[in-house]
């Protein structure tokens, strides 16, 4: 786990680790005579694992600390702190086992480290040494097994972290092997402690028996003997009395009122006794035990009452307690290890053994008076301790007042104990050792081939799913067999599955780079290709040019003849192109109808204008579409680096202002760029960006151009025109704005706003009194793509109380051309709303005169160009009149436009046509001027 500052919940966790490891050390497991079992460890490795090394090295100095007071040397718990710094960096760096480290770090530091203190150090034998170092070894690695199992659990519960497969099934093996070898450790270290302790138990027992027989005998015919004495005896019989008793050391002879009478001594020059340890009573009694101040010694008597020939009193033997006991002692000889000794709360401590204690409590023991009887010096280690100390029990002697115990040390059974227990643990760390090999080898040997088949199922891409070259693993276990088995046949599938992907791949990479159609580069192909065409021109300094292609009027061939004639035509256009530019070229079809051609290496821009001419000449040739033949034109711009453009962005959009002026030439036509272009591209920029705050700034206005009746030469109506002025860049002629309106989309918003000002300025006109009057306005084609145009008209209409038949609305013939089946259908419902419809610019398209059956039109307005010689030109004249009589038998007005000269109108009258406007009659003037031509009933002219 990486450093990080701790939160209040890690805080808590970290500190409920360090008190359960110090817990762990607390609370040991006493096995034997000095040997504990601690488990602070595991909690220390849970807290170096879950929240870092510092953490978990504290928590393992913490409990560590214990083991001072618990062992009384501080070697175990250096051992312990070393293990976790040893196999914690190890297990980090290496990324090996945790239990196989742990076995290591024993087996080599571990071990000899606790073995060469004990024994040096603390100066214990070597055989005990030996149990201690194995028994901390074997902890240690028990405890990292409990800690590996814990830890394993943790990562389950969390999922916050994967655990190899093979690692599991180690820890679980070694757990499965080791533990339940531990329990039998356990069990068997127990059942051996039992025995020896009931041994010893079964010797104090016996002991106390004997004594409790002996000093019964002992009693009895040394008060029989003191019995039979006369008191007609002197002094020299008493001698010889105490003589014939070879444990006696005084005998006296005390009346009833304790003054002494007689008595024998075998050391004394004087008698000692104390008189006060008399008791008046009638039976023989045994005294305490007490301290003869002449002899130093501890001694005890035999009181036996007299009363013979008027003599009452008592006969005193006194006795040596250390003789006594040696005498018991050397009567026994079965139990030369148990010695007897006098005991006195007063000058020793007896402390009840907790351990015997608990055996007592687990039922191991009875419950007798056992204690242990320490050492003075307690800070030593614990095997010491044991080892010079002994276990006492009491002897009740019935009517014997003394304090004895039988003493037996403990050193013979610790070090039997322990000599059992070293064969015990050898033979535990031979488990230790082949249970690691065999859960080794086991879990590999389950893993192997799931192993090999996780590393497969990580390179089949590097191996391209080739199942043939695949070497598939091999298992005993039938599980994992058939898991192969399954992954060998889904390898199989997928190289099916996959083969078809490629070929679907190979498509969409050409898809992704090419033209389906034309089989030409697609944008971002051609975006690649040309860039490094830019690349190769500036190290060899030549030219490169781009030609920007666009069909003219495409979309009528798509919406007569369908478009999937119209797609067979890009094909042939597209080879056609291919063509003439040849190989040198880069091709790309960048839209619908629109190509664009890099030709690279050129000497000069005459080859391009050269190549241009041969597209346009070849493209106007008709060209066989499925029993069609169609003929098209084209409009080409052309850019040159490093003349008009440094970058591949620069090119193109010079290339393509240069083909939007080949269109305004007139179309089929190719121009080059020329920077009085890019200003009008930048006109057009500033326009666009205006128009978006004009219409709030109210900028716009109408202005009104009368329409007079040619006969009458009165003003019958008018056209409203939208102009523009802007503060900035001064009157914008609608031919400027109008076109990039319809572009972007605002002309529909613009309109809108005419049809209002129109229906207004007409109710102002009515409100004057000149109800007569109509006003029409022009309706761009993008008003029609909304199918509220009918419902816009006649809410306005409504708003303003306009009679519907006074507002009229123009449409040009192109817009009906390219637009049919849409406008069609719109021009309906507003002739159905009682509006009616002018064609506007008449003469201009092609096939006019069919569209004159088709539209539901009303008047017919012919375009100015036919007028402006109809004077001189008689061919202009004739069509003119053609037009005017086709009307008349349609039923339809019609209206001359451009008409500037006086000559011009009276000819038009002359042959029929019965309303005209232009500069002659009046340019377009505002409404207010309208109403004060109105007023006065005159035409305002040049």
């Amino acid at each position: 786990m990486t450093h990080k500052q701790l939160n209040l919940s890690d805080a808590i966790q970290v500190l409920v680790l360090i008190l359960l490891s110090l817990a762990g050390n607390i609370f040991s497991y006493q096995l034997f005579f000095g040997i504990d079992f601690v488990f602070g460890s595991i909690f220390s490795f849970l807290a170096a694992r879950m929240f870092g090394f510092k953490t978990g090295l504290a928590a393992v100095i913490v409990s560590s600390l214990y083991t001072l007071f618990l062992w009384h040397h501080l070697y175990g718990a250096i051992a312990f702190i070393l293990e976790l710094i040893l196999v914690y960096t190890l297990s980090k760096r290496k990324s090996y086992s945790f239990i196989l480290i742990d076995v290591l770090y024993w087996l080599i530091i571990g071990i000899p480290i606790i073995l060469l203190s004990y024994s040096l150090l603390l100066n214990i034998s070597w055989g005990h040494s030996f149990l201690v170092a194995l028994k901390d070894g074997i902890n240690g690695i028990f405890n990292v097994i409990i800690f590996s199992l814990l830890h394993v659990a943790i990562q389950m519960i969390k999922k916050n972290q994967q655990i190899r497969f093979q690692e599991l099934l180690f820890i679980m093996f070694s757990a499965v092997f080791l533990i339940p070898s531990l329990f039998l450790f356990g069990y068997e270290g127990s059942k051996e402690y039992k025995e020896e302790l009931d041994k010893l138990q079964l010797i104090l027992e016996k002991k106390s028996q004997f004594t409790s027989n002996y000093l019964s005998n002992w009693r009895q015919t040394h008060e029989a003997a003191l019995s039979n004495l006369k008191i007609s005896l002197d002094e020299p019989h008493l001698a010889e009395l105490g003589k014939s008793m070879p444990l006696l050391e005084d005998l006296y002879v005390y009346d009833s009122s304790l003054h002494l009478a007689y008595y024998y001594t075998k050391n004394k020059k004087q008698p000692f006794y104390p008189a006060k340890l008399l008791t008046d009573t009638s039976m023989p009694y045994v005294t305490g035990v007490y301290r003869d101040a002449l002899l130093k010694a501890d001694m005890t008597s035999l009181v036996v009452p007299i009363k013979e020939k008027g003599f009452s009193g008592y006969v005193i033997g006194t006795y040596k307690m250390e003789p006594l006991l040696k005498q018991l002692n050397h009567q026994d000889m079965r139990q030369t290890d148990v010695s007897l000794s006098l005991f006195s709360d007063s000058l020793i401590e007896h402390q009840r053994l907790t351990s015997i204690k608990s055996q007592v409590q687990a039922g191991l023991m009875k419950d007798h008076t056992i204690y242990l009887m320490e050492p003075d010096n307690l800070f030593v280690s614990k095997v010491s301790v044991w080892q010079d100390s002994y276990f006492v029990e009491k002897i009740n002697l019935p009517y014997i007042p003394w304090d004895l115990a039988a003493k037996v040390p403990i050193e013979p059974y610790q070090s039997k104990l322990y000599g059992n227990y070293t064969g015990i643990l050898l033979f535990m760390l031979l488990i230790i050792f082949l249970a690691l090999i065999a859960a080794y080898f086991l879990s590999r040997f389950l893993v192997s081939s799931i192993k090999k088949l996780s590393l497969l199922t990580d390179q089949l891409s590097a191996k391209r799913l080739d199942a043939a070259a695949i070497i598939w693993p091999k298992s005993s276990i039938r599980e994992v067999s058939r898991l192969i088995q399954g992954f060998e046949r889904l390898v199989s599938d997928f190289n099916l599955v996959l083969g078809e992907l490629r070929k679907k791949q190979s498509k969409l990479e050409y898809f992704a780079h090419y033209d389906v159609l034309t089989n030409m580069h697609n944008r971002y192909s051609f975006s690649i290709e040309l860039e490094k065409a830019l690349q190769k021109a500036r190290r060899e300094e030549t030219i490169l040019g781009v030609m920007y292609c666009d069909l003219d009027r495409f979309k009528l061939i798509n919406d007569s003849l369908g478009h999937e004639i119209g797609d067979e035509l890009l094909k042939g256009i597209g080879d056609i192109i291919r063509e003439v530019c040849g190989s040198k070229a880069i091709l790309c079809r960048h839209g619908g109808d629109e190509f664009l051609i890099a030709v690279q290496g050129i000497k000069n821009a005459d080859e391009l204008e050269i190549l241009s001419q041969q597209i346009l000449k070849k493209l106007k040739q008709p060209i066989p579409v499925e029993g069609h033949e169609v003929s098209v034109s084209c409009s080409i711009g052309i850019s040159l680096f490093p003349y008009h453009a440094e970058t591949q962005e620069e090119l193109l959009t010079t290339a393509d202002i240069a083909m939007f002026r080949a269109k305004e030439k007139g179309k089929n036509t190719y121009e080059f760029f020329n920077p009085v272009l890019r200003d009008t591209r930048e006109r057009k920029l500033e326009i666009e960006k205006e128009l978006e705050r004009a219409f709030e700034n109210k900028e716009f206005f109408l202005y009104y151009q009368p329409q007079v009746d040619l006969v009458s030469k009165k003003i019958v109506g008018a056209e409203a025109l939208v102009r523009w002025q802007n503060p900035r860049l001064g009157n914008i002629s609608p031919g400027e704005f109008i076109p990039i309106a319809e572009e972007t989309g605002f002309i529909r918003t613009l309109g809108e706003w005419v049809i209002e000002e129109a229906a207004a300025g007409l109710q102002k006109l009515r409100s004057a009194g000149y109800c007569d009057i109509s006003f029409s306005v022009n309706i761009s084609i993008k008003q029609f793509y909304h199918q509220s145009l009918p419902d816009i008209l006649s809410q306005k209409l409504e708003e303003y109380e306009v009679p519907r038949e006074r507002l009229k609305i123009e449409i040009t013939e192109s817009v009906v051309i390219d637009h049919l089946e849409l406008v069609l259908s719109q021009l309906q419902r507003i002739k159905e709303l009682g509006i009616e419809i002018a064609l506007d610019d008449f003469g201009t398209g092609y096939s006019s005169l069919n569209y004159l059956k088709k539209l539901p039109i009303d008047i017919v307005k012919i375009d100015r160009s036919f007028i402006q010689d109809i004077i001189d030109d008689a061919q202009d004249a004739a069509i003119v009149q053609a037009v005017i009589s086709i009307a008349d038998s349609m039923n339809l007005n019609v209206i001359a436009e451009g008409i500037e000269k006086e000559e011009q109108s009276r000819l038009l009258g002359e042959i029929g046509c019965r309303q005209g406007q232009g500069f002659y009659y009046s340019r377009p003037v505002p409404l207010d001027t309208l109403t004060d031509i109105l007023s006065i009933d005159a035409i305002l002219a040049d």
